[in-house]
């Protein structure tokens, strides 16, 4: 069932000599303006339910499943089929939502949520043109696309709503009376509730003339403001992939810019002579060692290995999109593809030299520093790197640029489902107790115990047993051993002891909505090695207690 406003939007009168901007606008098979509206309240409704304190654990993929189901309700009511790949990226969303609830690690989970916005943006892109999606003939057909989802989005479903609510004039009967009725409750409540509220504050005596009722105003402003921003968002969404026309927002045919056999030549092959004179400098550390690096930087081997590394990770970063969009600019002529081909395979080759180049420092800044989760996300990025470079040589560089799109999604979705497997702090813990076992020198074998207390919960097993096995012999500062022994006890009980504060969350009402495998493995270990924690952070942290009183007394 559509509107009339609708109706007229999609079927112009016989007297109209051409469409309206609203019919250029609205897509003929687009579902009802209310139908639409109506879903992006419940939407709105629903997320503030499961959402308001929460945005990972099994809350987030059921709120996913609901969208999914509201689109498809939307599809079908307009009388249309669900594209295959729309249907199997909404899989895909609802299993990344999921994810959320399985490991503690905060950057899993925040990468656990971007793929699922990445997710269903792609199925919004399948619901709006299925020939626009992941195997779109050109790469910029699918960033057009998303762009015009991400635009839609952020302009939210407030704009049709306001539309629809003040065409009351032309709806006839019962239907106009109610929407003319419900528009001027709205402008009536908003103005009494802000200058209403504003008045009782400045005068006692009108204070005592307007009762309100009595409720916390933060937490109602808050359970608005969730309900708003979903409604708001997921509406623009909707919208995008099920009203707007399609031809809207399509990519161009040809961009103004146009490269030239002489603009190739002087891009790439400034490229391939940088990249060749950074790749030779490097082999001098590579054979000469840290004596090379003495004499030519004055740094040591350690020094040196802290530096550079995340250079390298943006010089391959920038590199890829360069690569796409020189290829993009290319005039139409078969010979500057294949010299756009011949002088990108330096570049490629050259890049994968400098990767080769930061796998190797990153390996000897473990060796002096150990592993942390920032640089084995970052080496892990890279890595996906290396694979979009080898789908870039296989795919755009030889004319076949319809896989690229899709074969780089498909490795991103592998790495991360990868990573939660694995579990990276697990990796990072694992890495440094064993560095720290097996370094011959005391200066090398140092473990960090505050940073093994710090990682995701599915480190808090490696972390417990480092607090409470004895001190290395490599250890020869008894007194950093007792300092740090008293932070990660300290942290560990904070974080996941039967007092902490995860344990109080996990008593709350609705808990469910946030729970968390990984977050349950750390309390259930910090738990069962509650009383040996206590007794190391007394015995290691009395000095420390002992000296803050003397202090205290002598104030």
């Amino acid at each position: 069932m559509t509107t009339r406003t609708d109706a007229l939007a999609q079927h112009p009168g016989p007297g109209a000599l051409a469409p309206t901007r609203a019919a250029i606008k609205v897509r003929p098979d687009a579902p009802a303006t209310r139908t639409l509206l109506w879903q992006a309240a419940l939407l709105g409704l629903s997320a503030d339910a499961l959402l308001h304190d929460t945005l990972v654990g099994p809350a987030l993929a059921i709120w996913v499943v609901v969208l999914a189901l509201a689109a498809l309700a939307l599809t079908w009511s307009a009388g249309r089929r669900v594209p295959k790949e729309a249907f199997v990226w909404f899989c895909v969303a609802v299993a990344l939502a999921a994810l959320t609830a399985w490991r503690d690690s905060g950057a899993l989970q925040f990468l656990d949520l971007l793929a699922t916005i990445a997710a269903l943006g792609f199925a919004a892109v399948s619901l709006r043109d299925p020939e626009l999606a992941l195997l779109a003939p050109r790469l910029r057909d699918t960033l057009w696309a998303g762009l015009a989802v991400v635009l839609s989005a952020i302009r939210g479903i407030v704009p049709l709503a306001v539309r629809e609510l003040f065409a009351a004039e032309r709806q006839p009967g019962w239907q106009g009376r109610y929407r003319t009725a419900a528009r001027l409750a709205l402008i009536s409540g908003s103005l009494l509730l802000v200058f209403g509220s504003l008045l009782r504050s400045a005068d006692p005596i009108f204070e005592q003339l307007v009762a309100l009722p009595d409720f916390d105003v933060g937490l109602v402003v808050s359970h608005v403001f969730v309900t708003g921003f979903f409604a708001w968002t997921a509406g623009g969404w909707a919208y995008a992939a099920l009203v707007e026309s399609p031809a809207r927002g399509r990519a161009p045919e040809r961009f103004p810019l146009a490269l030239g056999a002489a603009d190739l030549t002087t891009a790439l092959g400034t490229l391939t002579v940088l990249f060749g004179v950074y790749v030779l400098a490097q082999l001098g550390w590579f054979f000469g060692g840290e004596r090379f690096l003495r004499e030519t930087t004055g740094l040591t081997a350690a020094e040196y290995a802290r530096r550079g590394f995340f250079q390298m990770v943006v010089v391959v970063a920038l590199v890829v999109p360069l690569l796409l969009a020189t290829r993009a600019l290319l005039r139409p002529d078969p010979a500057l593809a294949r010299r756009h081909t011949l002088l990108s395979l330096p570049v490629v080759g050259l890049l994968g030299a400098i990767i080769a180049s930061a796998a190797l420092r990153m390996r000897l800044y473990v060796h002096y520093y150990g592993l942390t989760t920032d640089r084995l996300y970052t080496l892990v990025f890279m890595g996906w790197l290396a694979i979009v470079l080898v789908l870039l040589t296989a795919t755009v560089l030889r004319g076949r640029g319809r896989l690229f799109v899709a074969g780089s999604a498909v490795s991103a979705l592998g790495l991360l489902g990868a990573l939660h497997v694995v579990v990276p702090d697990v990796i990072v813990a694992t890495v440094n107790i064993q560095r720290a076992a097996h370094s011959p020198r005391a200066a090398d074998s140092a473990l960090d115990l505050r940073h093994l207390a710090s990682l995701s919960g599915e480190a808090a097993r490696l972390a417990t047993n480092a607090v409470l096995a004895p001190m290395p012999r490599a250890q020869v500062n008894a007194v950093e051993w007792n300092e740090q022994r008293c932070d990660a006890s300290s942290t560990l009980l904070e974080h996941w002891g039967p007092a902490s504060r995860t344990v109080m969350k996990r008593n709350r009402d609705g808990a469910w909505r946030w729970w968390n495998a990984g977050e349950s493995e750390a309390l259930r270990e910090v738990g069962a090695n509650a009383s040996a924690l206590r007794r190391v952070r007394h015995e290691s942290c009395a000095p420390r207690w002992a000296a803050r009183r003397a202090a205290a007394e002598t104030r």
